[in-house]
């Protein structure tokens, strides 16, 4: 508390405007957020003057960094020109251009903008349901697609036996009944469903739930994508944070799994608001303007204020210019994977029972008490028992996010979310910051169950 007080006003005056005192669910922190006043590269700087490095990168659309030079210019030198021009304009042609080469999904597709992922994916959802003449969404247990109300679902009733929770409140008996949500992973449920089921689609994080969190592997995307094609069953991959992460042209080009489409947001934006649905031309082709008699009852209409706003289509152009130039890959991937090992060196070096993994190699996360065989869910009592080491996690992760945030080092939770401009001595400061936090926590005690 003492090394911000800045931080402790400005929280009193937030909490007389804010419900929940923060603008958005992961930023809430006890006993106050940090409020910070400028970035740039891998670092960024809070009220009091206090200097971090940044782990968080814009919820992970940061891949270049805080305020890289090219994005900002291409950014100032619109802004100047115009933020809304009520008009069409070439900077969206050119981003969309840049979607196409980029994405598997989309080179013989259509893009199309939205302004944020969750936007993108209801109108996934939307174009599926439209496309296919069915009702029924398949998703997958912790799996994040947006606020919206279908994939804000998170449970099934069918697993009231063992799975604690709830479907969430304000959303439409109807609507809930359109949702199935799986255990990640469980090809055999997802078989049993489509065959019972009057199901449109399946969406996913390819990468795993929660930004990876939980993983998901290449041998399950590639049954998912077999399934779904031979019962004509459409397979939407969520890559809001994969896509331009994993790889240039996302999880579908690592995974070699190709889905018939594909949401974006975060790096597309170059770290301003974007999101866009790619993929199947015959299913995309359902928001064209067609003269055909009838054709109006079957589009799917798609206005939006800020689609494709000039701001966000510079950058975005800007950044997925660089990422094409190969600025990002796979240098950022082997940092990550460094990076990684060198935490569960960590762990093993002051023995303590953690772990440090990802399935992007780029965003790593760290836990207590986990082994690589608990992140192998397969069904729905391995999905309950990772829930259960999650849950205890809690605790000691808030306690880990102090020490370090203390230390001048800011993770996102249990998540450390890299770019191109943490260089090599950011990773390693981290490391010893990381090294230094554990074992206060040990020495406090509030690790010491986790001691071996």
């Amino acid at each position: 508390m003492s090394k911000h007080p800045g931080s402790k006003i400005l929280y009193k005056r937030a909490l007389r405007l804010f419900a929940r005192g923060v603008t958005h669910d992961a930023r809430y922190f006890k006993p106050m957020p940090i409020y910070c006043i400028k970035a740039k590269g891998s670092k960024k700087w809070d009220v009091d003057g206090n200097e971090y490095i940044d782990y968080w990168m814009g919820h992970g659309a940061l891949i270049l960094g805080h305020a890289h030079p090219i994005v900002t210019e291409a950014a100032i030198e619109q802004a100047r020109k115009g933020t809304h021009l009520g008009a069409s304009h070439e900077l969206e042609i050119e981003w969309a251009e840049k979607v196409r080469r980029l994405l598997p999904c989309a080179r013989n597709g259509y893009v199309e903008f939205t302004s944020s992922g969750t936007e993108a994916t209801l109108m996934a959802l939307r174009l599926s349901r439209a496309y296919t003449g069915k009702q029924k969404i398949i998703k997958f247990l912790s799996h994040f697609h947006g606020w919206q109300d279908y994939t804000i679902i998170d449970y099934n009733q069918d697993f009231s036996h063992i799975l604690e929770g709830a479907y969430p409140p304000g959303i439409p008996d109807g609507t809930l009944q359109s949702v199935i949500a799986l255990p990640p992973n469980d090809i055999e449920s997802v078989e049993e469903t489509i065959a019972n089921e009057d199901v449109a689609c399946v969406i996913l994080e390819p990468g795993g739930a929660s930004m990876g969190y939980l993983p998901t592997y290449k041998p399950f995307l590639e049954k998912l994508r077999k399934i779904t094609r031979e019962n004509d069953v459409i397979l939407i991959f969520d890559e809001v944070v994969t896509g331009f992460r994993d790889a240039p042209g996302g999880a579908q080009e690592r995974y070699g799994v190709i889905p018939d489409l594909s949401t974006l947001g975060k790096i597309l934006g170059g770290g301003y608001p974007g999101g866009a649905i790619a993929g199947r031309r015959d299913i995309m082709g359902l928001l064209d303007f067609r003269d055909e008699e009838g054709w109006e009852l079957r589009r799917i209409r798609h206005p939006g204020t800020f689609n494709a706003n000039p701001l966000s289509a510079a950058a975005g152009n800007a950044c997925l210019g660089l990422i094409l130039k190969g600025e990002a890959h796979p240098q950022i991937n082997h940092a990550g994977e460094r990076f990684r090992r060198a935490l569960n060196d960590v762990f093993e070096d002051i023995r303590i029972d953690g772990l440090a993994w990802g399935t992007t190699d780029s965003i790593v996360y760290v836990g207590f008490g986990f082994s690589e065989e608990d992140l192998k869910v397969e069904d729905i009592e391995g999905y309950v028992e990772f829930q259960r080491k999650k849950a205890m996690n809690k605790e000691p992760i808030e306690y880990l996010d102090k020490a370090m945030i203390n230390r001048g080092v800011h993770p996102m939770g249990a998540r450390f979310i890299l770019s191109i401009m943490h260089s090599d001595e950011d990773l390693q400061r981290t490391v010893e910051c990381f090294e230094d936090s554990l074992k206060e926590l040990k020495h406090e005690g509030i690790i010491s169950e986790f001691a071996v």
